[in-house]
């Protein structure tokens, strides 16, 4: 299957366009003519991820966290970031990156979370616009809202004690950072996967009594506690290591014919002690 085929069906659901200006999701290295037959899927893109891609064979790897970031003034193998590119391009693989425009879309990554927790967002936090979107089950193009974070409002109140420690087994985790009393009750909460801390305060003006999330840092958790906000910090990481996972059916669904995994390697550079 060609790279620019793959590309253009990715595209119709989850368009680069909805891309926050500062981020760079899209293409970041790839010859749109080249044949692709084996795909993997990854948070990161690191010197052990791109080892793994060229043991396996891999043609494309597509990642959450954008592989050029920053500006690159040069490539050599004398560097981090040059030595890696200079290897994924001698190997041929290609690298596509889904971000932000995979983060605000409709069932993207923020959807995803909440589906985890076998709820149905009510609302997104925070608007940003209206897109036309590709329906794959009426094959029509539709316009929808879309925008950064989801809230979910429950109906009836929950312990979030109880509340978070089944979202910590469904993650997978076994430890996170708490803003407020485990014991209260809360009606409502939002999902910001990855650094969203800033948005205890969207949180207050919403009424949403739980935000998770990811990075928050101590003067936004003393301001989150003044106004009544809690916050539960699961870590950058830990709320988008589903990544893969999220993403993996629909690869399928437009690569048929290709084979498709998620990395291997685990890419959480902090340790519990």
């Amino acid at each position: 299957m060609k790279l620019k085929s793959i590309l253009d069906q990715i595209n119709k659901k989850y368009p680069e366009n909805l891309q926050y200006s500062w981020d760079n999701s899209g293409l970041n290295i790839g010859n749109l003519d080249s044949d692709v037959n084996k795909i993997m899927l990854t948070l990161e893109i690191t010197s052990d991820t791109v080892d793994e891609a060229v043991k396996k064979g891999v043609d494309l790897i597509i990642s959450h966290h954008p592989f050029m970031f920053s500006k690159v003034n040069q490539i050599t193998n004398k560097d981090l970031k040059g030595k890696l590119i200079y290897k994924l391009i001698k190997n041929d693989i290609n690298v596509y990156c889904m971000h932000t425009s995979y983060d605000v879309a409709e069932n993207g990554l923020n959807d995803y979370f909440v589906k985890l927790m076998s709820y149905k967002p009510s609302e997104i936090l925070d608007p940003v616009g209206v897109a036309e979107f590709y329906d794959a089950a009426t094959k029509t193009t539709v316009t929808k809202e879309y925008g950064l974070g989801r809230i979910v409002r429950l109906g009836e109140g929950l312990r979030a004690l109880d509340f978070l420690q089944n979202l910590k087994a469904a993650l997978k985790i076994e430890n996170i950072r708490l803003v407020g009393d485990p014991m209260n009750n809360i009606e409502s909460f939002a999902v910001v996967t990855g650094s969203g801390a800033e948005y205890f305060e969207m949180c207050h003006q919403k009424n949403v009594d739980l935000l998770i999330t990811g990075d928050m840092k101590y003067h936004q958790a003393i301001d989150s506690k003044e106004m009544g906000v809690m916050v539960a910090d699961f870590g950058h990481f830990g709320t988008e290591d589903i990544f893969a996972e999220s993403i993996i059916d629909f690869i399928r669904y437009i690569c048929e014919g290709c084979e498709i995994f998620k990395s291997d390697i685990y890419i959480n550079p902090f340790t519990n002690m």
